[in-house]
């Protein structure tokens, strides 16, 4: 799998987040690089992947390591600062590497099939011969759309725990008596500030014991907390005044500034949601130490709403690509003609067909679709034509294709951690979403380039047991017949002998 990659394209995309004067030397971008990929492949956290390289002599061989070493190749908060440089757009671009090896290696093929009338595009003038129309010898160089682009939308998980305000505003209140105490250790109080601490956590415990507690019980448990946090952020401000006013600055970190900007920011959406009776709100804070975090609704059975990153995801040839990536909840119908761009820019030309569902066909997609002579899956707008049998098989197994990206969905989820996103950072975060799905395609590509060993393989197998289930059967017919023989003779001994 190591010959399959493009290790020096993909360090390109390194080298443009680092100073050539400055620093001191980096480690061999191709030891970062496989371990990136191990560390994806086995769907393992930083620190179990730089211990299982340290192990694993195979591992060892695939980062590019000349020899077997017993030591750590580096400290797993490499990692870290990697998904920081690289952020979004540069695991993008090593995904996109990925894919324009999978072209060269015919791994993604797009085979042209002839088409029999509409869907195809403009025809081309008269006069113009199919090899002008494809080599560009004749007034305008038309490429014929080939493959079929599949389009779907699903949702990464952060690791986070099921948000309720209650709950939320319980862990707010913890952090505003945090930040109280630091405050109070700058020695200008000499009496520290009531908190009601004890209180407000006895109050919040007894609520969440209770199993199923009522709609006014949940309100009068959210209200007491708003309250409690109340009090707390107006001492805070007090004390901050205080400080300013003798010129000294407060003890806090950058951290402690941020957690204060989150704890107001909530305080103010819980506040509205609290005295309007409602549940919703924009920008929706669902977790405090990661604000980014949103709910998305998508209305599936079991998982209704969901708290992490939206993808917006294409897949042609069992091959995956996040198109967009967002924290926030958008309509992915608006992003199908980018999509199809995407896929020209990667391979050259046009999808021939776009399997994509309802929301992705609106009535300014369906026309884009059809002006780049682009087929779409969908049903035709108005009163539906009449279809012979053999139009709607073609039209069903086309709809049933579209089920490859689902597969792609259920597969990087349940083996390489799409469903429970741990990083902490936002830029972190979309990093990783993104090098999950290079994973994913490497993995694709390196079966690709074993298939002509194991086909060789299968082959000698295939005729090896052939030969063998050959050799055994006429043993077997061997120890049949003299088996035979004496059985025969037995029951004619008796018979000999009485003669």
């Amino acid at each position: 799998m190591s010959g399959s990659e493009t290790w020096d394209e993909m360090a390109q995309v390194f080298f443009k987040h680092m100073s050539e004067g400055h620093g001191r030397a980096s480690i061999d971008l191709r030891i970062i690089l496989g371990a990136l990929l191990v560390k994806h492949i086995e769907g393992i956290s930083d620190e179990d992947t730089i211990q299982y390289i340290q192990e694993n002599i195979y591992a060892q061989y695939f980062v590019g390591l000349p020899s077997f070493q017993t030591g750590p190749v580096f400290v797993p908060s490499l990692f870290v600062e990697v998904r920081k440089r690289l952020g979004k757009e540069g695991a993008r671009q090593l995904n996109d590497l990925v894919l324009r090896q999978a072209k060269r290696a015919k791994a993604i093929k797009h085979r042209k099939k002839p088409s029999k009338g509409g869907g195809q595009g403009p025809v081309p003038p008269a006069g113009t011969s199919a090899e002008e129309e494809v080599s560009g010898t004749g007034a305008e160089a038309k490429v014929p759309n080939k493959g079929t682009l599949k389009v779907d939308a699903t949702v990464a998980p952060q690791h986070v725990g099921y948000p309720t305000d209650t709950r939320l505003l319980a862990e707010a209140r913890q952090y505003s008596e945090e930040l109280i105490d630091k405050l109070y250790k700058g020695g200008l109080w000499q009496k520290k500030p009531r908190t009601y601490r004890r209180q407000a956590r006895k109050e919040y415990l007894a609520f969440s014991k209770k199993r199923a507690p009522k709609k006014q019980t949940v309100r009068q448990a959210r209200g007491k907390q708003l309250r409690y946090l109340r009090r707390n952020l107006k001492t805070m401000h007090k004390m901050l005044d205080m400080l300013e006013a003798k010129g000294i600055a407060p003890s806090w970190q950058h951290r402690d500034w941020q957690r204060l900007w989150v704890i107001q920011e909530l305080y103010r959406q819980q506040d509205i949601m609290h005295r309007n009776g409602r549940w919703r709100i924009d920008n929706r804070i669902v977790n405090i130490a990661q604000p980014y975090v949103r709910p998305i609704q998508r209305g599936k059975a079991g998982k209704k709403t969901e708290f992490g990153a939206k993808l917006n995801m294409s897949e042609t040839e069992g091959f995956v690509r996040a198109d967009q990536i967002s924290f926030d909840n958008f309509n992915e119908g608006g992003f199908l003609m980018s999509q199809v761009e995407a896929y020209k820019a990667l391979f050259g030309y046009y999808p021939e067909l776009v399997l994509a569902d309802r929301i992705y066909l609106t009535r300014k997609n369906r026309k884009a679709l059809k002006d780049k002579g682009i087929r779409n899956s969908g049903l035709p707008l108005g009163r539906r034509p009449a279809m012979t049998r053999n139009e709607k098989q073609k039209r069903k197994k086309e709809q049933n294709k579209r089920s490859e990206i689902e597969g792609k969905f259920g597969q990087a989820k349940s083996k390489y951690g799409l469903d429970d996103i741990k990083t902490k950072r936002q830029d972190t975060s979309m990093a990783c979403i993104a090098l999950i799905l290079m994973a994913l395609n490497a993995i694709k590509l390196g079966r690709v380039f074993l298939c002509p060993f194991y086909g060789r393989a299968a082959a000698l197998t295939s005729n090896l047991g052939r030969r063998l289930i050959l050799n055994l059967t006429q043993g077997c017919n061997q120890v049949l017949s003299r088996t035979q023989n004496l059985i025969i003779l037995h029951r004619l001994a008796p018979a000999a002998l009485t003669f």
